[in-house]
């Protein structure tokens, strides 16, 4: 088995990361703005967020499109090259780090099930889209070349 191609790792994982934070802007500060202000309210916290935890919302969405794309990376020699090996390895990342840990808060009732629930759905099709859009842009080292 290969290496990790680091630097087309890399390129990959920013670019999902771009579109997953791009992807949470709008579902968050867009469309449940008023739902997270509420809970938020409810919990005791404030209900908009300082510009210093907007930051690590994006290095978080960063991170997150580098983790998905590692691990297409990581299952690509044995599932082959591809969307459908992108797929699974997007679905991998959003069971862990999405579903598991609302399913968690729902069952603490933290926050309301219809906001965990709406974050839930759209997180999956974003983390599969952009796992897939990094791992287009992935590639092996070509086999260098005999001497």
């Amino acid at each position: 088995m290969g290496k990790i191609n680091v630097g087309r790792w890399v390129l990959g994982g920013i670019v999902a990361g771009i579109l997953i934070n791009v992807s949470e802007t709008l579902l968050n500060v867009v469309f449940l703005k008023g739902q997270w202000e509420s809970a938020m309210k409810a919990l005791g916290k404030p209900a908009a967020e300082s510009s210093g935890a907007m930051v690590v919302w994006m290095i978080y969405g960063l991170a997150f499109g580098l983790a998905a794309v590692w691990v297409y990376a990581a299952i690509r020699p044995r599932f082959g090259p591809g969307a459908g090996t992108a797929a699974r390895a997007g679905l991998a990342v959003w069971f862990l780090a999405c579903l598991l840990p609302n399913v968690a808060l729902g069952n603490m009732q933290l926050l309301p099930g219809n906001l965990l629930l709406i974050s839930t759905i759209w997180s999956l099709v974003e983390t599969v889209v952009a796992t897939v859009l990094g791992a287009w842009l992935y590639s092996e080292q070509a086999a260098a070349a005999p001497a």
